[in-house]
């Protein structure tokens, strides 16, 4: 009896081994070779990205207290009915916003480089850190499994040390320059001052036209 059951025994273990022979072995999944990156994750939150949307709403609240400024003064120049200063502070008014539109716009660009600039570093740090041939925005691969996904990698280094945008840009419109020939009669006018001082102070060009002295006459003959 047993010699049946060490029988059994060894038949039970033969079949268990022969069937995890004929298992076949599941396959490895492959190393991903690209990645993909949320763009628009990275511009809502990573540090750099907020710091460039609150910096766009800053500058369109500071150009928006300097328009209310102006149109409260044309409201109270109607109010005394200059008509003349109204006329005045509405050109300045239309020409303002014409140049704080072009201000916000060339500031958002500026924005936008200086981001775009940051995040090409950091997808080629991050394409060599996990040894990727390259990666994909999210707006052309739109379909990709989760491990492929290099938002959370790209994010973490551009929250390491996030660039600045330097100084907002100023809202004062600058003086236009002065023509090329502003100083002349302020030249002219020194040097007719110097010539009223010193009369004898002739400039080479009135040396030039000046009619030359009369020679001394020459002595009539004594007569005999």
């Amino acid at each position: 009896m047993n010699r049946n059951i060490v029988s059994a025994l060894a038949l039970v273990s033969m079949l268990a081994l022969l069937g995890g022979c004929n298992e076949e072995a599941k396959p490895q999944k492959p190393v991903p070779q690209f990645g993909v990156v949320q763009i628009s994750k990275l511009y809502q939150d990573t540090k750099l990205g907020k710091q460039g949307i609150a910096r766009v709403g800053e500058l369109e609240n500071k150009a928006m207290a300097v328009l209310t400024e102006l149109q409260q003064k044309v409201e109270k120049a109607q109010k005394d009915k200059n008509e003349a200063e109204v006329q005045r502070l509405q050109k300045q008014l239309q020409s303002r916003v014409y140049f704080l539109q072009n201000v916000i716009k060339q500031d958002q660009e500026h924005v936008m480089n200086v981001m775009q600039t940051e995040m090409k570093k950091a997808f080629e740090k991050c394409q060599t850190e996990h040894g990727l041939f390259g990666l994909f925005s999210d707006e052309v691969m739109p379909s990709y499994a989760p491990e492929v996904d290099m938002t959370e990698a790209v994010k973490a280094i551009l929250d390491a040390d996030p660039a600045t945008f330097g100084e907002l840009p100023s809202l004062e419109k600058p003086a236009l320059p002065e023509p090329g020939n502003a100083t002349a009669p302020a030249d002219k006018a020194s040097a007719d001052s110097a010539k009223a001082a010193d009369p004898k102070a002739a400039s080479p060009a009135d040396k030039a036209t000046a009619p030359k002295a009369a020679a001394p006459a020459e002595k009539a003959p004594a007569a005999k």
